[in-house]
């Protein structure tokens, strides 16, 4: 069960955070999160919505409109937007109710960082293909996932894609409900 629900974790984080021969859920065909009240990071912050098209600007994130992504597999879900700085680097926030400690499990080399008050893993989902980097911020019942995609290296500061994914989870997690 271990395997299936870690496996899930990597699969709904898209393609640029599954390892080799990990089946894929096309997001069409994935099937919809079901939203719960109280606890679920899901209905606690909404990327899409959180960062607004003011926000994306003044960051300069804006060099396409957000794409909204959801995913679901193994009771694992995934749920946020994907965005394109001006830059020409990629990156995707969502909440996902995957854990630290399923992420630890998965990711063992992941390394403890603290993001404002919260905790958080930065680690390599796939250290075979670079220009990644994977944040996962602590919430009471998941996770805020941040990926950087920048295999080209085109952050205008020259920073690392996980230095880039630091910056942006300090920048995003302070829009984090209190309490979520």
């Amino acid at each position: 069960m271990a395997t299936a629900v870690l496996a899930a974790l990597l699969t709904g984080c898209g393609d640029e955070t599954k390892p080799a021969g990990t089946p894929t859920l096309p997001s069409s065909a994935a099937p919809s999160v079901t939203k719960t009240t109280g606890s679920d990071p899901q209905t606690a912050f909404d990327p899409c919505t959180a960062l607004t098209p003011q926000f994306v600007s003044e960051h300069q994130w804006n060099a396409l409109p957000p794409a909204p992504k959801q995913n679901s597999a193994a009771g694992i879900s995934w749920k946020g937007c994907r965005y394109v700085a001006k830059a020409g680097y990629g990156f995707t926030i969502e909440t996902t109710n995957g854990t630290l400690d399923q992420v630890r499990e998965k990711f063992p080399a992941a390394v403890d960082i603290s993001i404002g008050d919260r905790k958080a893993l930065r680690y390599e989902a796939r250290p075979d293909v670079p220009g990644g980097c994977t944040i996962n911020v602590e919430m009471k019942s998941g996770s805020l996932y941040l990926l950087v995609d920048d295999p080209d290296g085109k952050h205008p500061r020259h920073l690392s894609p996980c230095d880039n994914a630091t910056e942006i989870a300090q920048v995003v997690a302070p829009l984090l409900p209190a309490g979520s």
